[in-house]
């Protein structure tokens, strides 16, 4: 009892502390996070994303998938699952170069069977239904920017202007999954949170005598936000398993989730105010404080499929699509147009009951995806592509299988000729597996 009392503990003090860790690391300074709600953060979990994000169709028995709440009705093991990104950018604006470096947190949850297989062999019984329950943070978008821009204007000589944004957006969310045979069904109710500061500061370097300008924006965000996700296994050699008393072995994965739209509300202070830096004269051209406002994300859907030969490889396709050009805010108004992501990819393992070679039990994975970002620049869609690859590598943790994931994404990101970001981007994923939650105790 004292050991599930210490999990518990020790689980509630990190979902208490996990959104300051996700929102405490270094931002990013993109020339990309300037538009829009700023820079949207890949938060998916690395044995997705390294097979190009399988995220409407992947489940596993160990580990959930954030993505698609029906992937819980396929877990079989409470799993802790922390996830960390790293990424270089090698940005080339207006002929200009620079390199950049960031990372952060960009996931946590908590994945619980709720009816425990280890119950049911236990006590001797096979049931047709499973349940498992999730909790969990992730990332949404983050504002972290600074950008000092220098021209000349007419009759107004040099000019220079420098942009800033900091904070970001986050998800709360508490899932369920069920499974009956070889349906599988969830939702994920969420709460998005956060803060962004926005400023923008306009000097006239010629004009001995000129007012120049500052305007500053601090906002904060809340929305309820909600998720269904549909999953469908298909065991394509039932007839042949039977025969051998066995479990089928060849699966074909049929997977779909719709995330409704986000209203969300918003307060913000803004103020703009111009100032004589010869006189010190201050001009409060507009100030606020807690105006209220609103907003709208899209909502989205994603299909998948996955061909699935068990402990050996696995292969499938992703598609997901939202109708950014619905987007509204009444704190950072910008044109969006549509978006789309397309993937696919696939994973192997040389032999997952090999003795002799820990490698040979490693799942090698990989994949490609090329996708338009909803934000516009210049009058140019964002869109990117890239290869991915990775492993899972499983480790014995207090006699518990558990697993070291890693993956990487290659590729460009462009809006238009003038703007272009080459990037190579590592996810380091751990998910911690234990089969004792829930355990009923009999006592003769």
């Amino acid at each position: 009892m004292s050991g599930i009392i210490t999990k518990y503990l020790f689980v509630s003090f990190l979902i208490a502390s996990i959104p300051h860790l996700i929102f405490g690391q270094a931002k990013d300074n993109s020339p990309f996070g300037q538009f829009g709600i700023g820079e949207f953060i890949g938060n998916d979990m690395s044995s997705t994303h390294a097979m190009g994000g399988l995220s409407a169709v992947y489940h596993d028995f160990f580990e959930a998938n954030l993505d698609n709440p029906a992937s819980l009705g396929f877990l079989q093991y409470t799993s802790l699952q922390f996830g960390i990104s790293a990424k270089r950018s090698s940005y080339k604006v207006n002929g200009s170069k620079e390199t950049i470096w960031n990372g952060n947190a960009n996931h946590f949850s908590l994945n619980v069977p709720i009816i425990n297989p280890l119950n049911q062999a236990l006590e001797r019984r096979e049931s047709d239904f499973s349940w498992a329950m999730s909790i969990g943070v992730r990332p949404y978008a983050q504002a972290g920017y600074n950008i000092q821009i220098e021209e000349t204007v007419d009759s107004l000589g040099d000019v220079q202007r420098d942009f800033s944004g900091t904070g970001g957006l986050y998800n709360l969310n508490w899932g369920n999954g069920f499974k009956y045979k070889n349906l599988a069904g969830g939702i994920n109710l969420g709460y998005l949170r956060g803060q962004q500061a926005f400023a923008e500061q306009t000097y006239f370097l010629d004009l001995s005598n000129a007012y120049d300008n500052f305007f500053e924006s601090n906002s904060s965000y809340k929305g309820f936000q909600y998720r269904f996700g549909l999953m469908y296994e298909h065991p394509m050699d039932l007839k042949a398993a039977r025969l051998e008393d066995d479990n089928p072995s060849r699966l074909l994965s049929l997977g779909a989730y719709y995330a409704g739209q986000t209203n969300f509300s918003t307060n913000s202070d803004l103020s703009l105010l111009s100032v004589n830096a010869l006189t010190g004269d201050v001009d409060t051209a507009f100030y606020a404080e807690d105006a209220p406002g609103e907003g709208v994300l899209p909502v989205t859907w994603g299909i998948g499929a996955m061909y699935h030969h068990s402990g050996d490889f696995r292969a499938g396709i992703n598609f997901e699509t939202s109708p950014w050009s619905k987007y509204q805010s009444d704190v950072n108004t910008a044109t969006m147009k549509d978006a789309w992501r397309l993937g696919f990819g696939g994973a192997w393992i040389p032999d997952a009951e090999s003795i002799t070679s820990y490698w040979k039990r490693v799942e090698y994975r990989a994949g490609f995806y090329t996708l338009k970002d909803p934000r516009v620049i210049d009058g140019h869609q964002v869109s990117a592509s890239a290869f991915t690859f990775g492993a899972s590598m499983p480790f014995i943790l207090q006699r518990a299988i558990s697993w070291l994931q890693i993956s990487f994404d290659v590729g460009r990101r462009t809006a238009g000729s003038d703007l272009t970001d080459h990037f190579i981007r590592g996810n380091v994923s751990f998910v911690f597996n234990d089969n004792a939650w829930f355990i009923k105790g009999k006592y003769d």
